[in-house]
């Protein structure tokens, strides 16, 4: 089961740094980790629709008019990182914590942030690697060991993206009397 001390651990372990404890355990290490953890996962949960990460709310809708052109402001769901779709299908637009439409009702589906325990293996591993590719300059002052993880941060990237896709299913492609005439 991963923990944010693990992935970061496990990220130090790569870089030849020793492992740590805790996010207040003496040293470089942990000090670069307690630092880059949070927005490093933040950050890589938003660059993809990642399937695990992906949920589905209705969302409250808020009683104070909002000012200028919308209607109804609807409050965003905890955990919420970025938005992936609304139904119904209309404009809206995110200011701080809300998400304002001129629409009564609204469901959102989103990116939110996961408990670590809930990660699949395929992200974990990911992490561990964007982390030493985070950590290994300032831990080691070696910027070629960067590149080296760099590098296995985007093969795994495109990996755990495959993978990750798996999880839905494809869309049939239908035939159109438009592309059948051709």
């Amino acid at each position: 089961m991963a923990t944010d001390i693990s992935m970061c651990s496990n990220a130090l372990l790569l870089i030849g740094h020793d492992t740590i404890s805790a996010f207040t355990d003496p040293g470089a290490g942990a000090k670069v980790a307690s630092n880059l953890y949070t927005t490093t996962y933040e950050n890589l949960l938003t660059l993809h629709r990642w399937r695990f990460a992906s949920a589905k709310s209705s969302l409250s809708k808020l009683t104070a008019t909002p000012l200028n052109e919308w209607t109804n402001a609807f409050s965003l769901p905890s955990g919420y990182l970025t938005a992936i779709k609304v139904y119904p299908n209309t404009d809206f637009e995110i200011y701080e914590n809300k998400l304002y439409a001129n629409t009564a009702t609204i469901e959102l589906d989103y990116i939110f942030k996961p408990d670590e325990s809930r990660l699949p293996a395929y992200f974990v591993k990911l992490m561990e690697f964007h982390l030493a590719t985070q950590f290994s300059i300032p831990v080691t002052d070696n910027s070629t060991k960067a590149e080296e993880y760099r590098t296995m941060y985007e093969d795994q990237l495109r990996r755990s993206k495959f993978v990750d896709s798996q999880a839905r299913p494809n869309d049939a492609i239908v035939s159109s009397p438009f592309t059948e005439v051709r």
